[in-house]
């Protein structure tokens, strides 16, 4: 294939690529952990407004914990800023950088996956050409481009979209590692970043270990030609070095609470300050629930052209060898959901492995009647681009949340209210009176009420958010309720906005409570109506909003 056509399909696929990632970005609803990663990137801080997961912020205030760790004049120790208390830091340290230089904004959370999802196709690309050839190098780029287990994560404020990005990159440079064992000078130019992108891939999430039984199977197997020792250490004090923040935090957590992070702490069976059973927390989809996950994000072509192609390769011994990487990668990502069990995060991993699969039998059908592999390969392609626009752009989710989140964009703009919030824990004090600092007042006194049954991950970014990053009083439905009881006068001349979760709204299935029913039974009572009805899909009331003052 010419270099200029290769250049030419190279650029529609990353177009292709450009345009699933970064359209609408931050127009899609809130899903899954977006918000708890996103509200605590902003300020770099290690909290969740939970009495259920507390941090480690709130341990060391006193009263928080049978013991008092230090004294509020202390401050905070210099280890907390080394990583957080349920995942690595990387992720967070990007995301605060984004938000730094663009605002609090969905879109700018979602920015670092879409970038590296769109450098994750050209790092496909360049994995294919490495295995095979050319036309598998542009085939399997342009599946992962259009497929919407990869355009998807690229568009959510999670791990996943960097993750994928450095486990690709990591297994690029183990290709080129491995590759390049009978050259000194190859050795000398890639062993290093083989050790930095592993470093960097379980500084974003823990999970990037399932690498290393495939690496250490194709070791052993490579009998010849194989890099030595030395630079297989080297390449692991590189990331080493690159994951010791995280290393360091869990010695420093254990000396001082007696467990290490949430996760270790889990796989440890540590005892830990958070009641994992109560709260529902690390309670995964069972391994069975495998297929229906797998069809949520995978197409059935897809995965049927997928099974084909892996078949083909088991048929042809030297296919084989070619792909005992992804075949390798495949059995070590499914050994690692028999563990952690088949939840949608975990299950797109398949992905990486999936893709040149599904790849193989278009290549190989070109080779012998490129005419027919084309028509095929055109029909397969024209109902992914489908499958994943269908999910995407014409009937995505909508809890209700970011339109909730634009309401609360128009009626505060981006000033701040004459009441500052007060919080009791001096550490987290500090952080609002910091932004508060920073923001000009444009409004009278206002507050916002929210409904106590609203899940977290809603919660922290439409009002959290606004408390700590934008100086504006929030309280839950039952603070308001005790609060008007005990103190009426706080409330004397101040806007209010309850927001009640409806139907449609994503609530917390563990916690339901009836105080947000009290409150608008309350507000009715005065004559008081909803100046703001906010619906979901189908149209489903998803969020009433109340504007009242109290004389």
């Amino acid at each position: 294939m010419q270099k200029n056509t290769t250049r030419i399909l190279l650029g529609l696929i990353l177009a292709s690529a450009f345009i699933l990632r970064i359209w609408g970005l931050g127009l899609d609803e809130l899903i899954f952990d977006e918000g708890l990663y996103s509200f605590r990137s902003i300020g770099y801080l290690d909290y969740l407004e939970s009495p259920y997961q507390t941090t480690p912020v709130q341990w060391f205030t006193n009263g928080e914990r049978q013991r008092t760790i230090l004294s509020e004049s202390e401050g905070l120790p210099w280890w907390l800023n080394l990583s957080f208390h349920d995942h690595p830091p990387l992720l967070f340290l990007i995301q605060h950088l984004f938000f730094s230089i663009f605002g609090d904004s969905l879109f700018a959370a979602r920015l670092p996956s879409a970038l590296f999802g769109l450098a994750s196709v050209y790092l496909i690309y360049l994995i294919g050409r490495k295995l095979f050839d050319e036309k598998m190098g542009l085939i399997s780029a342009f599946i992962f481009a259009v497929s919407f287990a990869h355009a998807s994560v690229s568009r959510l404020a999670m791990m996943e979209g960097l993750l994928f990005f450095f486990i690709l990159a990591n297994i690029y440079y183990f290709l080129k590692f491995l590759g390049s064992a009978s050259s000194p000078q190859a050795i000398k130019r890639d062993w290093w970043k083989f050790g930095l992108t592993f470093g960097l891939a379980i500084l974003t999430k823990y999970i990037a270990v399932f690498l290393l039984p495939v690496y250490l199977t194709i070791w052993i197997l490579k009998s010849k030609d194989r890099p030595s020792s030395k630079h297989i250490l080297g390449a692991a004090g590189i990331a080493l070095i690159i994951f010791s923040p995280v290393i360091v935090y869990n010695i420093l957590s254990y000396k001082t609470f007696g467990h290490f992070d949430l996760q270790l702490a889990y796989i440890l069976k540590q005892k830990t300050p958070w009641p994992v059973n109560e709260f529902g927390g690390k309670t995964q989809e069972p391994f069975s629930d495998i297929w229906g996950n797998l069809t949520t994000i995978f197409s059935l072509p897809f995965l049927i052209v997928a099974v084909v192609g892996l078949g083909f390769l088991f048929w042809k011994n030297d296919r084989r060898k070619k792909f005992l990487p992804m075949i390798l990668l495949f059995l070590s990502a499914t050994l690692l959901l028999t563990q952690t069990g088949a939840a949608i995060r975990f299950v797109s991993l398949y992905i990486i492995s999936f893709v040149f699969f599904a790849a193989v039998p278009f290549v190989l059908l070109w080779n012998k009647k490129p005419k027919l592999a084309f028509i095929l390969f055109t029909i397969f392609a024209a109902h992914e681009i489908f499958f994943t626009a269908e999910r995407i752009f014409i009937n995505p989710p909508d809890y209700g949340v970011v339109k909730l989140d634009k309401y609360l964009e128009s009626v505060l703009g981006n000033g701040r209210s004459e009441i500052v919030p007060q919080h009791p824990n001096p550490y987290l004090n500090a952080v609002i009176q910091k932004h508060a600092a920073s923001i000009p007042i444009t409004l009278e006194p206002t507050g916002l009420i929210y409904d106590d049954n609203l899940a977290t991950n809603p919660m922290l970014w439409l009002f959290a958010r606004r408390e700590y990053y934008h100086a504006i009083p929030i309280m839950t439905a039952s603070k308001f309720q005790e609060s008007l009881k005990n103190n009426p006068a706080m409330f004397k001349n101040v806007t209010l906005y309850f927001a009640k979760a409806e139907p449609a709204a994503p609530v917390n299935p563990i916690r339901q409570t009836d105080y947000a029913k009290q409150v608008e039974q309350f507000l009715i009572s005065q004559n008081q109506k909803p100046v703001m009805l906010i619906t979901g899909s189908e149209n489903m009331p998803a969020f009433r909003v109340y504007k009242f003052s109290l004389k």
